[in-house]
């Protein structure tokens, strides 16, 4: 869909992101929702948006962000596009979806679930068309509150499908990933383990190791995203012994967490 917004020319996109002011990211965002409004006109119920900026953290290089959401008449109530496009000097992002389908996603709980619903939840409405005034609440809620249910299965997922496999090629010389790489893809599945267990939305995934050292985990989790959040991956024997620490915390903290029973099915599919 095009919404006739300027882009950039082929050499100011590889030249990269330029340096553009809070207030440049801003106008482009009030553009955006101009453009939009125009397009679909009542049938536009909400504009949001997340990131660095709806945080009032976005640095001169940063990306603008946002969802909006439309009646589900529009397009379609399974309608769901993602639209990137460079705009002069930055990227803009727009999430344009259903209100059935942005509903469904806010309600959906998967393993990267802690990063992902921070658009929810860490939102800042731009625009509301009259009588949804609760929309983004709504949709804020749905987000912060998660079936129960899906995230023992998605907590589960991480620790079966993505930190068991993990820790057997970190003990398997032959890997091919270097342990650097290994270290820091566990403690990334590592933290949204946490946060999601703690049903904590993170900031952003630069904040995300400093955020999930400070919530309840597994012994040695915080020392782990110490040494990767800092970039300190020089030591393999430094490194190996931090993810094994957190592997053998593993099984007491999934039993504070009351994970057995969704780790009891996991396994016992695994063995049919």
């Amino acid at each position: 869909m095009n919404y006739a917004l300027p882009r950039g020319e082929l050499d100011t996109l590889f030249a990269g992101p330029q340096s553009v002011t809070s207030e440049q990211r801003r106008e482009l965002a009030e553009l955006i929702v101009e453009r939009l409004r125009q397009v679909h006109g009542e049938r536009l119920l909400a504009v949001a948006m997340y990131g660095s900026t709806a945080r009032d953290g976005d640095g001169p290089y940063s990306d603008i962000e946002l969802w909006a959401v439309l009646d589900d008449d529009a397009l379609g109530a399974d309608y769901d596009e993602t639209l990137e496009w460079v705009h002069g000097r930055g990227k803009a992002e727009l999430n344009l979806m259903s209100r059935t389908a942005i509903e469904a996603y806010a309600r959906e709980v998967d393993e990267g679930w802690a990063l992902s619903h921070g658009q929810f939840v860490h939102a800042r409405a731009l625009w509301i068309a009259p009588d949804h005034g609760a929309l983004v609440e709504t949709l804020r809620s749905l987000a912060a509150h998660p079936n129960d249910e899906a995230v023992d299965e998605a907590l589960a997922e991480i620790v079966v499908g993505e930190l068991y496999e993990l820790v057997g090629k970190l003990r398997n010389r032959y890997a091919r990933k270097p342990l650097s790489l290994l270290a820091c893809e566990f403690a990334q599945h590592l933290a949204c383990l946490i946060g999601l267990a703690e049903r904590h939305v993170f900031a952003s995934s630069g904040t995300m190791f400093d955020e999930a050292a400070d919530l309840p985990g597994p012994d040695g989790a915080a020392q782990l995203f110490g040494l990767v959040g800092q970039g300190d991956l020089r030591d393999e024997v430094v490194l190996s012994m931090a993810v094994e620490r957190v592997w053998t915390g593993l099984e007491e903290w999934a039993h504070a967490a009351s994970l057995h029973q969704a780790l009891e099915l996991r396994c016992a599919a695994s063995e049919r």
